[in-house]
């Protein structure tokens, strides 16, 4: 055997290819081992490096392919690691009964797995059951029974396994006894390893195999001889191999002469010493470091050299890019490089579990198994291959979606005969949950609702589709053998494949790349329905099967090859990079270059450490993986021909980012010019320096029209004064094509007004409550009453229902006390009772009683109800006002319409008020608010947020000629209490008349800040005039500017006004339409400053 060693692990892959070169006599075979991640590149490698078409007569596989080549069929299929995974899950629950340790834990998602991690790195030490318990003898009880458990599991896997399968370690250590009694089978092929530095306990065997039958065996490793940083190198690999060969070794050195730079980072790096000025190697533009304000500008840096690069006659594949965290850098890559026509290759795997086909799979059975839970049955609607059967797509869905919301169905009708339809009737708050799929109401008219109404029929369309999309998964609670579920499974599968070759061919549109994973994904999931019928043969339910399969979906990946023969190639750790012209360093981040590991689960370092002193070597121990990350990373760092740029992002994931200690190492072993080198900064912002302009900056940021458009875009929302007008952006505005100008000028022109078709919106009325919403901020208007944009509506207990209910029990209260039903012997419990019915059934709110939540929610309010009437009958004892009219609509019955004048139109009012009760010719106006915020204050008036309770005063006035002695607010929710502990307190202006006070509530006169009606007193002790007592004049004058100021609001509206302005920010964050509004926060109105009724006797600041 031959050991090449090098200082770099291109010098030893070299090493090998000389070795290889030497041996082709055209009668020997030659077989490359590699890692199996790598072998494609290494062939490509071989490929370039001889200067050949092909490989032919030369192989290049992973230990694992050489095991399939030369045992072939004589020893049963080999597991894949999921379908080892699976293999050990069954064992664990066969002795989960035995189990100590870790019993309580066994079942739980993802312990066989880590137990397979952990028994995996056992076995490929060499260590067996046997050698771990025996080691464990003489450590602490905790880790005696953790390793009595996995032992009895490594016992029962290897008995799984004895006579039906292998994984890859039997099927390894299968090779090297193959190899050990058929040496003719490798006598004439000379072997080489690359790429390996480290090797398996099964893999030393088959090596030790090799060495003694093979006609040669080469292995190239990398060494760090004598450095500083020796610690990191995989020297210990070498020494190993001497051992199993001892006697039978000859050591060739083939290191490679690096620059300076490079050299040093290879002695030095991870050494963490320091180095005096002397030491200090002069850069010479090698290595450069790099620090950004975020991961954007990190990016956009690389890409400006790429494109500065490739202009002065570069090729892309001349960059390769390392990203430490590929995750956070993949969004931020694909679109600088798509936003430049950059060409590149992302060395990412894609999951199989997030693929379309396998999302459509595995919802499918979470349906089946949640009983077709509304939201498993959701998830699965809007999988394409399910609403591509649909003529109205998706939009169907989202209909079907919001009317399982609003009438609360919580389980979709699980067969395709029943349909969304009512049951018998059942009582009040049952406690029984709701049966699959059906509404329970005793309401007639919901049942027509729900059986005959259009607002069924696109719902009921989904709902069955979806029920015979899913007709071959009728196992539910159902114990079957798992091979049915597979077949079902498969079936379920074949039944889409229409659909799903229309969703390949429409990725084919996106991408090349979107379209090669894509076809990848049904040959996966055939390959894992396989191995589950191939291992697994046991009764089980669907949940089950549903465990098995996701385990074993969820951890494998699609991986795919270069598409382009000249692009810029992004990797990352298990990335191979070739290092023929510039590597760039992304992320060089604490915590991530090097990669951090949290250590095993199973077995922990402290264990490993405790382990390996009783003689138990678990390898590799989490020190080495530690080392290992770092020799990688130094590995890396010395393979560009080109330069090295180290970069990071100061900020990123929501906080600040620190630099990784690399960059300080940097700084501490090169120079620039006898001076510490420098950390370049990645500036976008600004593009003139004290010379000039950065004329190199700006002609590679803006180098293309998605460029120019980009950076347009992202410095105007950034709001740069510059952004349009300054040169730089000026010119670069001019390669933006009209599309994207036009998007521009959209976005950032602030909406005034819009054309409105025919004069008006109002369909001659509107509401007083559309008038205040319209001053709130007319944009929120816009929202709501042009476009109709409401929030969903849902089955749960929201405040509108407690308000609504509420609503009702009071207007039939005071209704029965104004015509005399009610007196001192009345059970008002009772009473209040029958009213929540009343407001239960007229408002359609049976939905919410079948929920254990909002039944219990819509009890406190039925108790709330029953104790407002209770108190609320004792304080009407105390005034001599009667309730007179109750829900009045201004034009319907005693008052008579209103309309506002608009010149060229009149617009009629609409409104209901709540209560007004009278005396003689007097009359007070109460309206009941359910929030804790209700208040009538003059400063709202005032900007015509709460204009309704005048306007609604005038139009009573109109109707009965009375005056008004009261406009009030009553809040009614059960917590309110006034600023002096008053339950029950009206909210608004009261006459400024003491006997009329008393008239509204005698206790004035005894208490008057236990009154309901307000009773301010100046220093004086006379009512304080002007803000809450007002005279009939003072009253006259604030109906009068009601009147006027929605006269004005309608006119606006009219007019098509709909400026983003809200009275103030905070109306913003209790806006319904926040997260679609582009201006929120952003153009407060500035609310003019009220001094009393005096603001309203002169003209006073103009409302918008």
């Amino acid at each position: 055997m031959k050991i090449i060693t090098s200082n770099t692990s291109e010098g030893a892959y070299l090493g090998v290819l000389n070795q290889l070169k030497s041996n082709l006599d055209g009668k020997s075979q030659n077989v490359v081992i590699a890692p199996d991640r790598f072998t494609a590149s290494v062939e490509r490698g071989l490929i370039s490096s001889l200067g050949v078409e092909s490989t032919f007569g030369i192989e290049v596989m992973s230990f694992t392919r050489l095991a399939n080549k030369l045992i072939g069929n004589d020893i049963k299929k080999c597991l894949t690691p999921e379908g080892s995974v699976m293999l050990i899950g069954k064992v664990i629950s066969d002795l989960r009964d035995e189990l100590v340790y870790y019993k309580k834990v066994a079942m739980t998602e993802g312990f066989a797995s880590e137990l397979y991690a952990a028994l995996t790195a056992i076995r490929n030490s060499g260590v067996s059951s046997e050698d771990l318990l025996k080691a464990s003898q003489k450590s602490n009880a905790s880790l005696k029974a953790k390793a009595r458990d996995i032992a009895l599991v490594y016992e029962g896997y290897l008995k799984a396994l004895e006579g039906k399968h292998s994984d890859s370690s039997t099927r390894l250590y299968a090779l090297a006894e193959y190899i050990k009694n058929h040496p003719d089978c490798v006598a004439t092929t000379n072997f080489y390893c690359t790429d390996i530095y480290d090797f398996s306990a099964p893999e030393l065997e088959i090596i030790k195999g090799l060495s003694e039958s093979a006609l040669s065996l080469t292995i190239g490793i990398t060494s760090g001889y004598d450095n500083p940083n020796k610690r990191i190198y995989p020297d210990n690999v070498c020494k190993k191999l001497q051992n199993l060969c001892s006697g039978r070794v000859q050591i060739e050195r083939h290191d490679v002469v690096l620059p300076p730079q490079i050299d040093a980072i290879s002695k030095k790096l991870f050494a963490y010493i320091s180095t005096s000025a002397e030491e200090k190697v002069e850069d010479d533009g090698k290595v450069i470091l790099r620090s950004a304000k975020d991961r954007r500008d990190e990016v956009t840096a690389l890409v400006c050299d790429v494109v500065n690069a490739v202009r002065e006659g570069a090729r892309y594949k001349d960059f390769e890019v390392y990203a430490s965290d590929m995750d956070a850098y993949e969004a931020e890559l694909k679109s600088a490089f798509e936003r430049y026509d950059i060409p590149y290759f992302l060395d990412k795997k894609e999951l199989l579990s997030e693929q379309t086909k396998t999302r459509y799979i595995l919802d499918a059975i979470a349906c089946v198994r949640s009983n077709f839970r509304r939201r498993e049955v959701l998830d699965f609607a809007k999988n394409p291959l399910f609403y591509a059967r649909l003529d109205g797509g998706l939009d169907e869905v989202f209909v079907f979606e919001n009317y399982c919301l609003q009438f609360n169905i919580e389980y979709v009708p699980t067969s395709v005969e029943n349909k969304f339809a009512r049951t018998s009737a059942n009582k009040y708050f049952a406690k029984n949950k709701q049966n699959a799929g059906l509404i329970y109401t005793n309401c007639d008219d919901k049942a027509v609702i729900l059986d005959n109404s259009v607002e069924n029929v696109i719902p009921e369309r989904v709902r069955k589709a979806l029920a015979e999309c899913l007709a071959e998964y009728d196992f539910k609670s159902k114990n079957k053998n798992i091979r049915a579920f597979v077949n079902a499974t498969r079936a379920l599968s074949q039944k889409a494949d229409v659909y799903y070759k229309r969703h390949v061919d429409k990725l084919a549109s996106c991408g090349e790349y979107f379209k090669k994973v894509a076809e990848q994904v049904d040959d996966k999931i055939n390959a894992v329905l396989d191995e589950i019928e191939n291992v697994l043969d046991y009764e089980t339910d669907i949940t089950g099967f549903e465990s098995v399969f996701k385990s074993m979906l969820k951890t494998l990946k699609i991986a795919l090859v270069p598409t382009y023969l000249d692009c810029v190639f992004v990797g990352d750790a298990d990335s191979r990079f070739g290092g023929n012209g510039n590597i760039y360093v992304l992320g060089a981040n604490n915590g991530k270059l090097p990669r951090t590991s949290g250590g095993g689960v199973v077995i922990t370092p402290k264990d490993e450490q405790t382990l390996c002193a009783l003689g138990a070597d678990i390898y590799p121990s989490e020190r080495q993986k530690v080392l290992t990350e770092m020799y990688a990373v130094c590995d890396l760092m010395k393979k560009p021909k080109g330069r090295l740029v180290v970069s990071y992002a100061e900020s990123g994931d929501g906080g600040a980012l620190r630099p990784s200690t690399i960059v300080f190492e940097l700084q501490n072993m090169l120079c620039q010019n006898g001076k510490p080198l420098e950390i370049e900064r990645a500036d976008f912002e600004h593009y003139r320096t004290l010379d000039g302009f950065d004329d190199k900056k700006i002609s590679s940021v803006f180098a293309t029209r998605k460029g120019c458009s980009d950076e347009v875009m992202r410095n105007l929302f950034a709001g740069r004064t510059d952004a349009v007008g300054g040169c730089v952006f000026a010119s670069a505005n001019e390669f933006v094509d009209d599309t994207d100008k036009a998007r521009m000028k959209k976005a950032l022109t602030v909406p005034e007004r819009i054309s409105v078709d025919g004069g008006a919106y109002f369909e001659g009325s509107t509401s007083v409550s559309r008038l205040e919403t319209f001053y709130g901020c007319p944009y929120a208007h816009y929202f709501n009453y042009i476009l109709s944009l409401r929030r969903r509506k849902e089955g749960k207990f929201e405040g509108t229902e407690n308000g609504t209910i509420l609503h009702y029990v009071l207007e039939h209260f005071f209704k029965d006390v104004r015509d005399g039903k009610i007196d001192d012997n009345t059970d008002l419990t009772a009473l209040a009772y029958s009213y929540f019915d009343g407001a239960i059934k007229e408002n359609g709110f049976e939905v919410l009683l079948e929920k254990a939540d909002t039944g219990r929610l819509l009890l406190r309010v039925r108790d709330e109800g029953a104790k407002l009437i209770t108190d609320l009958y004792q304080v009407q004892k105390r005034s001599v006002f009667r309730p007179y009219l109750l829900e009045a609509k201004i034009g319907e019955g005693e008052i008579q319409p209103m309309s506002l004048d608009l010149g060229d139109k009149k617009v009629r009012l609409k409104g209901t008020i709540d209560r007004v009760d009278v005396l003689g010719d007097k009359f007070i106006i109460i309206d009941y608010k359910t929030y804790k915020s209700a208040d009538l204050s003059l400063k709202e008036l005032y900007c015509g947020q709460k204009i309704q309770l005048y306007v609604y005063m005038r139009a009573v006035e109109k109707s009965t000629g009375g005056k008004p002695s009261g406009v009030f607010y009553f809040p009614i929710f059960s917590s309110f209490t006034d600023e002096e502990g008053t339950r029950y307190k009206y909210k608004g202006q009261a006459s400024d008349s003491t006997e009329t006070l008393m008239q509204i509530d005698s206790m004035v006169d005894v208490d008057a800040k236990r009154a309901i009606v307000p009773c301010k007193k100046d220093k004086k002790g006379a009512l304080a005039t002007g803000g809450v007592h007002l005279s009939t004049s003072q009253f006259d004058l604030l109906g009068d500017y009601a009147v006027d100021i929605a006269t004005k609001g309608a006119s606006e509206i009219a007019n098509g006004y709909i400026k983003p302005s809200p009275i103030v920010k905070e109306k913003c964050k209790r806006c319904d339409f926040a997260s679609i509004c582009a201006y929120k926060e952003r153009f407060e109105r500035k609310a003019p400053k009220v001094k009393g009724i005096e603001s309203f006797e002169k003209e006073g600041e103009e409302n918008e």
